[in-house]
């Protein structure tokens, strides 16, 4: 999320490949502002902020200091690609008995193929998707939950032989998502498979900014009319990046008042409740995941009111279909 003194707008509503996500360092210190005790800028009667001698106009940098606003527009921050995704699709033939789930030994030594080629890759990666399918044989319930049990396997192997579970987003997509006709027994074996998709760095996804001072009142996880509204203004734009999206990632992200604990809890509940509110309006459930960040990440100052609302966010991270 920009800041600046006027509005930002959108910043385009197509799909990139990879995407730039803004990191922004907030000082410890805030240079050309004198702070109170306790560390928040000093305010005049008027609430103006209290400037340094040695203030200049580089100094108006901070929210609600000197008519820099907070921005409440959904911003959709797209980059250049960065060749950071890369993907793999294991025939499920390798990896499972038939109408299994658990990983045969052909299928270990598959997977250690694949893995031998990517171990560097793998270790330092932001993220791995982990995606079982299945072909339209049988129940389309049972089917779901065939694919995730199997991508589920694969997900327990590469944890159990050195992979960071924390690194690992388990989906199932059932036979949803065929490479092949089913009309064939060959197209059926085709559309067996798992598929591994490495996420190099956290820029390779297209952000979407949703800030929280729209979406929530402060120190809560329930979603306001006015987010609601706000969602539903952008709902083009959000449209169009969630719509081609193959996996999506909402992390909550509190300011820092109150306790570390208190605001994990409170920035997972946010994310949780921004999924609800997704699938609730017709998003997949199967592709949308989500985790907190707490205070750990703040893109303004939390030295005034207006920052401290900055920094209560969520943010939507999308990986584009990696294929067309």
């Amino acid at each position: 999320m920009s800041i600046s003194k006027k509005k930002a707008t959108v910043l385009g509503a197509g799909i990139a490949m990879c995407a730039v996500v803004a990191t922004v360092s907030v000082q410890a210190q805030s240079p050309g502002y004198t702070e109170a005790t306790g560390g928040n800028i000093l305010r005049t009667g008027s609430g103006d902020c209290v400037r340094t001698g040695s203030w200049n106009s580089g100094d108006a940098t901070l929210v609600g200091c000197d008519g820099v606003v907070l921005d409440v527009e959904i911003e959709v921050i797209e980059g250049q690609p960065s060749g950071q995704v890369s993907l793999i699709a294991i025939p499920a033939a390798k990896l499972f008995g038939f109408d299994k789930a658990e990983v045969t030994e052909a299928g270990k030594e598959a997977l250690e193929a694949w893995r031998r080629t990517v171990q560097n890759e793998l270790s330092d990666a932001f993220a791995a998707l982990i995606i079982g399918h299945t072909d339209s044989t049988g129940d389309a319930d049972y089917n779901m939950g065939l694919s995730k049990r199997r991508a589920r396997a694969v997900g327990d192997y590469l944890v159990a032989t050195g992979t960071q579970a924390d690194k690992l987003r388990i989906m199932g997509k059932g036979e949803s998502e065929p490479l092949a006709s089913n009309g064939t027994k060959e197209g059926q074996a085709l559309n067996r498979r798992v598929e591994i998709i490495i996420i190099g760095e956290a820029r390779a996804l297209d952000t979407m900014l949703l800030p929280s001072v729209a979406l929530f009142p402060r120190r809560s996880a329930e979603l306001t009319a006015q987010g609601k509204a706000l969602i539903e203004k952008n709902r083009d734009t959000a449209l169009a990046v969630l719509s081609r999206a193959t996996y999506i990632e909402l992390v909550g992200h509190t300011d820092d008042v109150g306790d570390d604990d208190y605001n994990q809890n409170l920035s997972e509940q946010r994310a949780e409740s921004m999924r609800d509110y997704l699938v609730e309006t017709g998003g997949d459930p199967s592709i949308i995941f989500t985790r907190g960040a707490g205070e750990k990440m703040p893109i303004a100052t939390n030295k005034t009111k207006e920052g401290r609302a900055e920094n209560r966010r969520v943010e939507v991270l999308v990986l584009g279909r990696v294929k067309p």
